[in-house]
């Protein structure tokens, strides 16, 4: 299957500054290549099948994507809006040294805010990582891109509590965070008639937090008389 235009750049021929209307249309095309995959598998459909399912033409496609497995991991940015960002990096509270207190709290808000979600389109994302692991192609692209996104939001994570980038801590928590997201939204899909996802969610963050609030060693004993 053809996944390419003719001379299209190795870059999405996006503009630096999107409408509300392109980014709506460049989230739809993502949302729907990700739901095709996890329905079809990745060669499974078409660059013309994904167009005529968001209702726009092979050469819109291509003002946003160089190709088809572009458009199935998107733009990093689509993950979290700018205007979520902009109010987690500006939570700080004036005046912290160090790591804020209220940094757990900040980046739960953010998660939550992404995990109000329809249910379409949870079944979608989940779906895709399910598929994931039995495609090649994918997975390939997942090993280089999910550690670099990953890497990026930490980074600017430790930038907000002005520390190193490989703050040890900060890396720990986004994998803690990136866990409870993935192991929240299996147990809602797993039980539709259950709790919500956000509380599927702060469960397992508050399992988490119940274990790492415990002592790292054992207190020391006086010596026996």
């Amino acid at each position: 299957m053809d996944n390419s235009a003719n001379n299209v750049p190795a870059e999405p021929a996006t503009p630096p500054s999107l409408s509300a209307r392109m980014l709506k249309t460049r989230l739809s095309i993502s949302r729907n290549a990700r739901e095709l995959t996890a329905e079809h598998g990745f060669a499974g459909f078409t660059v013309e099948e994904l167009c005529a399912r968001v209702g726009i033409s092979r050469r819109t496609f291509f003002n946003y994507y160089a190709t088809k497995l572009d458009a199935v991991f998107g733009h990093a940015e689509d993950g979290v809006s700018a205007e979520a960002l902009e109010r987690f990096m500006n939570a700080r509270p004036a005046g912290t040294t160090g790591i804020s207190p209220t940094l757990l709290a900040d980046l739960v808000a953010l998660v939550l805010e992404q995990l109000r979600l329809d249910d379409a389109e949870i079944r979608g994302v989940h779906g895709f990582f399910t598929i994931l692991h039995r495609e090649p192609e994918l997975l390939a692209r997942m090993m280089k891109v999910g550690p670099e996104r990953q890497a990026e939001f930490t980074a600017l994570v430790a930038k907000r509590e002005g520390v190193a980038a490989d703050h040890s801590g900060i890396g720990m928590l986004v994998h803690v965070l990136q866990f409870a997201t993935h192991r929240a939204i299996e147990r809602y899909l797993a039980s539709p008639e259950g709790p919500s996802l956000e509380e599927e969610f702060l469960s397992v963050m508050n399992q988490t937090r119940e274990l790492f609030g415990q002592h790292l060693q054992h207190e020391a004993r006086p010596p026996a008389s």
